[in-house]
């Protein structure tokens, strides 16, 4: 799922967060870092017709066109060619350099996000889990979301849940939400019976046509990459990979490398791990990932990311969430570090800067979440 850092509050009335003080923050981060953020979905979040999992748009039509325009304004949008060549001949990249990327592969990314970045010169890159790309086949989470929605029970014994409460609109997006975190701490292999499980419990069978085009297909894929838009993998099938056996994780890493390479008609360099904790992946995953022909590999541990540690670890860079309350000021903070530096991951301001006003409350909430990571 998503990661990113669920605590940072910046006060509401945003209009009084000076936007010179948001830059001048900026200002004292390290200069060798990269901005890598990790965006899922951009859509209307006020539709109520059934469009997946609510939790899993990152931002609004309008929302992400302000965010993209801040970042071309106060950062140097960077494409995944200008990082591999930093990586293999030591280019210098500019200062302030971000990096966009999506994960999972839905149909926004190229009928609504890409234009907006298009228009703007602002590079990006799409991570596909290619077994759902044309098969018209549900991620778990979106199945999830629709059988929670499509009940005609008021109160059920849910598999994993229990007696849960389906009374009112909110208590569905909230027990939907409450299973998909439960079924990420079971093995990767056991989705279709939960998936089954669930339906049968809620006396629900979506018909094949509601998720028939939530996901790119292959032609999509290649008109965009004619576009400029950059493809990575993202596995086949989307499992966590540390809930797999080692040889079907590999075959997992393998396969999505393959497939792209195939429909593409050219090498991928870049691979992005679902759910992306460091919990998530192994040493041994990040071996088979080179191993299948990528050469960087993105995580979800809260960044920027050093260039140094990028230089000793290519294939876990590390990536900022991109959620729906990130607004302008809110992802200005995540952009500076606020998410590693909070948990402790490290130091990347080069002096506090006393003149900015404090924007960042913490409280004792895990980091990722399962509403921060899909």
């Amino acid at each position: 799922m998503r990661s990113g850092l669920s605590t940072i509050s910046v006060s509401h009335s945003s209009e009084s967060v000076r936007f010179s003080n948001l830059k001048n923050l900026l200002d004292f981060v390290r200069n060798d870092t990269l901005t890598v953020l990790c965006y899922h979905r951009v859509g209307d979040l006020n539709d109520d017709r059934f469009n997946g999992f609510r939790p899993n748009f990152s931002a609004s039509p309008e929302q992400f066109t302000s965010q993209m325009k801040v970042l071309k304004s106060l950062f140097s949008p960077i494409s995944l060619r200008d990082l591999l060549d930093w990586y293999e001949t030591g280019h210098p990249l500019p200062r302030r350099s971000v990096l966009v990327t999506f994960d999972d592969g839905y149909r926004d990314n190229g009928d609504v996000a890409w234009p907006i970045m298009r228009d703007l010169k602002i590079p990006g890159v799409v991570f596909l889990a290619t077994d759902y790309i044309g098969t018209g086949k549900p991620f778990l989470w979106d199945f999830a979301a629709y059988c929670f929605e499509a009940t005609k029970h008021e109160r059920v014994d849910v598999p994993l849940l229990g007696e849960t409460s389906l009374s009112t609109r909110s208590e569905r997006h909230k027990a939907a939400s409450a299973w998909i975190e439960a079924s990420k701490r079971l093995p990767a292999g056991t989705r279709k019976k939960l998936a089954d499980a669930l339906g049968a419990s809620l006396e629900v069978s979506p018909p094949p046509e509601v998720f028939a085009r939530l996901c790119l297909d292959w032609s999509d894929i290649r008109r965009l990459a004619k576009e400029g838009l950059d493809f990575g993998g993202h596995t086949h099938t989307h499992p966590i990979l540390t809930k797999l056996p080692l040889s079907e994780a590999q075959e997992e890493i393998a396969t999505s490398h393959n497939r792209l390479a195939a429909e593409l008609g050219h090498s991928v360099h870049a691979f992005a791990y679902p759910n992306g904790s460091s919990q998530d992946f192994s040493r041994e995953h990040e071996a088979a990932v080179q191993n299948a022909g990528f050469s960087i590999g993105f995580s979800l541990e809260p960044g920027p990311a050093r260039l140094d540690e990028i230089r000793l670890r290519p294939t876990a860079v590390r990536r900022i969430y991109v959620g729906q309350q990130d607004r302008i000021a809110r992802l200005l903070v995540k952009c500076a570090g606020a998410a590693r530096i909070a948990y402790g991951h490290d130091r990347l301001l080069e002096v506090r800067p006393p003149s900015v006003e404090p924007l960042v409350t913490q409280d004792c909430s895990d980091p990722r979440a399962t509403d921060e990571r899909l």
